[in-house]
């Protein structure tokens, strides 16, 4: 196999480029360049502090459970009595449940040793992750859109609303084409541009009998593309004039849809609670093993990269460097702004809870520990204050509001690292410019 950069260090450098100026990622330089530090004076605790993690894990996936019963609870209801305030209870608790995944979301990119019946089901950790939260999503391969009436599973009369049918469609053929998880559900509650109207699922029938075809055969260029308009908006729809259509189709199906999406959220966050549970959990009985300094290791730096990919190189990337926004994590529900605290707050959470790794810091290197306390606090203010409609900003404007926060995440990464030097646990340097 050919060397290849690895793409941590090939995303970060995406990420100074895209930026258009390398001013931001030199503060890398002044970071500690090697992780590996002089075997601190008090023996590392690593029970303890797996303990913490796993509580940490545990305590941050049952909660997403919770909210996403209650959700599931929500949907019936709004089910039961589609109206515009139903619906719009329905949105909250969506974006409560996801905020509330995305806290624990990292967890995912931990190594771990997977049951052989885990390969055999494709129910590993990574693919329970990529069922729960693929994005970007093509929403043309769910529902209709304003210009294709009949396009996406929901107006597929071919395919069935049943799990074995709809988990076919996932990932048909690249991921973006989605058809389980958050994100397909983020599209049903809100449609494109968060204009989703309640009357979309009022009970009618699944058929297509109320439209009106369109009788007339106007001359068509010979040379005129010959593809069907809804191919290209995503899922294969039907023969019909979709521009005669009378309005939405199949709210029934999509109906059936919403219900199977959020049953099958919360049966896979059932599963990854259950393989946290401290007692019994398969994934908390690893942390039992002999191995528990590499443990500890792997830990501390999945919540680096976390930070390095999730907020800087993917979302803050995207915000500052794109003039037209595509590939956001949430467009349909517009919380990217949330998303960001979500993911940073779950990180501070790991840090700072009981007996975690910011109480070791402590214990060897105070001040490290109360700069990393301060930056995360300082840096989710900051995020809290963006403007809510960031990103229907211009380019330039949106570049005013998010650079210092891109120089305070750097920051935030540099004290991870000292942090991590302090406690003797080595990392994979970080990135630094070659300017």
């Amino acid at each position: 196999m050919k060397n290849r950069i690895p793409s941590f260090i090939r995303n970060s450098f995406i990420l100074c480029l895209a930026l258009g100026s390398l001013t931001a990622c030199d503060q890398f330089s002044n970071a500690p360049k090697h992780t590996q530090a002089k075997a601190p004076e008090v023996k590392l605790n690593a029970n303890s502090l797996l303990s913490s993690a796993n509580l940490f894990a545990y305590t941050q996936m049952s909660e997403a459970l919770t909210k996403a019963q209650a959700l599931d609870a929500t949907i019936g209801s709004f089910l039961q009595h589609p109206n515009p305030l139903s619906l719009e209870e329905a949105q909250k608790a969506w974006i409560d449940t996801y905020n509330s995944y995305l806290k624990i979301s990292f967890f995912w990119q931990v190594p771990r040793f997977e049951k052989p019946q885990y390969h055999e089901q494709n129910e590993t950790y990574k693919t329970l992750r990529e069922d729960l939260d693929s994005w970007p999503i093509e929403p043309g391969y769910i529902d209709y859109l304003p210009m294709y009436p009949l396009s996406g599973i929901v107006n597929d009369l071919t395919l069935q609303i049943t799990e074995e049918g709809i988990y076919e469609q996932h990932g048909f053929s690249d991921m973006r084409y989605a058809s389980i998880g958050f994100h397909p559900m983020e599209f049903l509650l809100f449609g494109q541009d968060g204009q989703r109207s309640a009357k979309d699922f009022i009970p009618q029938d699944n058929n297509v009998e109320t439209i009106k075809l369109d009788t007339s055969t106007p001359e068509q260029d010979p040379g005129a593309d010959s593809a069907h308009p809804e191919d290209e908006a995503g899922h294969e729809g039907h023969s019909h004039d979709e521009a005669s259509v009378d309005g939405p189709q199949n709210h029934n199906r999509r109906r059936d849809y919403l219900r199977l999406l959020s049953a099958l959220n919360v049966q896979r966050l059932q599963k990854l609670t259950d393989r946290w549970e401290p007692a019994h959990g398969y994934y908390a009985k690893q942390w039992r093993q002999p191995q528990k300094m590499e443990n500890l290791q792997r830990v501390y730096q999945a919540a680096v990269d976390s930070l390095l990919h999730d907020v800087l190189n993917q979302q803050l990337s995207i915000l500052l460097s794109q003039q037209e926004l595509e590939d956001l994590r949430s467009p349909f529900a517009q919380q990217d702004i949330k998303n960001m605290v979500a993911i940073i707050s779950g990180l501070e959470l790991l840090f700072q809870t009981e007996h975690g790794f910011n109480h070791e810091i402590k214990s060897r290197h105070a001040e490290v520990a109360d700069k990393l306390t301060a930056r995360f606090k300082r840096l989710l203010r900051d995020v809290k204050k963006l403007p809510q409609n960031i990103t229907s900003q211009p380019l330039a404007a949106r570049k005013k509001h998010l650079t210092p926060i891109q120089s305070s995440t750097i920051k935030l990464l540099e004290l991870l690292y000292s942090g991590a030097a302090t406690l003797g646990i080595p990392l994979r340097e970080l990135p630094v410019s070659t300017s």
